[in-house]
């Protein structure tokens, strides 16, 4: 492989059962395989094991109690090698050529630690009627980034009430 496409993806996973399959499925579809994608189990009650068999991914499934998103995304990071890092939330789904656009605008602008891609909402398959349109997504499910950048700039820490990780980490990236 071209060792500027050379990615691996983390995708924290809390009682993603029911949508890690098609998740994955996202991935696999993407015209740019990954070398290696980790999900980390955050302590979830349901059998993530059972619901990620026969996909055809190079796969490694993590566990660790439960401590938050932006933990088990920090523990994926650390378990990848590869020059880039694409994460993704086990509920979201990814485009087939995202990882490709990605790719090229990280060649043209060889100086950007990372890129992120516009993204639309959706609930139960269907887009989100008030959120019709794609938007910029500053999101943990659009982000590609440098892997030393991402070891740089430090763990992504989980806020009390368990949301928003990803702004204050973002927001330290740039």
């Amino acid at each position: 492989a071209h060792v500027m496409n050379r990615y691996g993806v983390v995708i924290p996973a809390f009682n993603a059962s029911a949508t890690i399959r098609e998740t994955l499925q996202s991935v696999a579809a993407q015209t740019l395989r990954p070398e290696r994608v980790v999900i980390v189990d955050d302590g979830s009650a349901d059998d993530l094991a059972a619901a990620i068999v026969g996909i055809d991914l190079p796969l490694e499934l993590l566990r660790q109690d439960n401590a938050g998103p932006g933990s088990a995304t920090t523990r994926g990071i650390a378990a990848l090698s590869t020059p880039f890092i694409a994460t993704l939330d086990a509920d979201d789904l990814w485009l087939p050529g995202k990882i490709e656009a990605q790719f090229v605008h990280l060649e043209r602008q060889p100086g950007a630690s990372g890129v992120f891609t516009h993204m639309r909402s959706f609930r139960d398959g269907e887009i989100d009627a008030l959120a019709p349109t794609a938007t910029p997504g500053w999101s943990r499910s659009t982000m590609m980034i440098r892997r030393e950048v991402a070891e740089a700039v430090g763990p992504i820490l989980d806020p009390p009430g368990g949301r928003g990780e990803m702004i204050d980490w973002i927001a330290r990236v740039r």
